[in-house]
């Protein structure tokens, strides 16, 4: 067996090109923020920020679930966030989230 030189990880890694089709851009490995937007805010105790996405449904289905109950304290405000626009990057949600996925809520 021949003798290969050992893995060396760079100081700092960079990220030289997207891979991966249409839905790269929402899982890159970039942390914080990459344009400033502020969330909208209403006057519900709980602020959902989601998309209608399985993980994104089941917050609504608990909320809603929860009202159907006749916990008033869970009303909500739902708003949307495009994560094909990447709007899941914008300052607002990435102080909600830092990991920059949906849903947040926010009480």
């Amino acid at each position: 067996m021949a003798e290969t030189t050992p893995y060396t990880p760079p100081e700092t890694w960079t990220w030289d090109s997207e891979s991966g089709g249409k839905f790269a851009s929402i899982n890159r490995p970039i942390a914080g923020a990459t344009h400033d937007k502020e969330l909208p805010r209403g006057a519900h105790p709980f602020q959902l920020y989601s998309l209608a996405t399985p993980n994104g449904v089941k917050v609504t289905v608990m909320l809603e679930e929860l009202l159907a109950a006749g916990h008033v304290g869970a009303e909500y405000d739902a708003w949307l966030i495009k994560i094909g626009d990447g709007d899941q990057f914008g300052s607002g949600f990435v102080g909600v989230n830092p990991n920059s996925k949906i849903p947040a809520l926010m009480d």
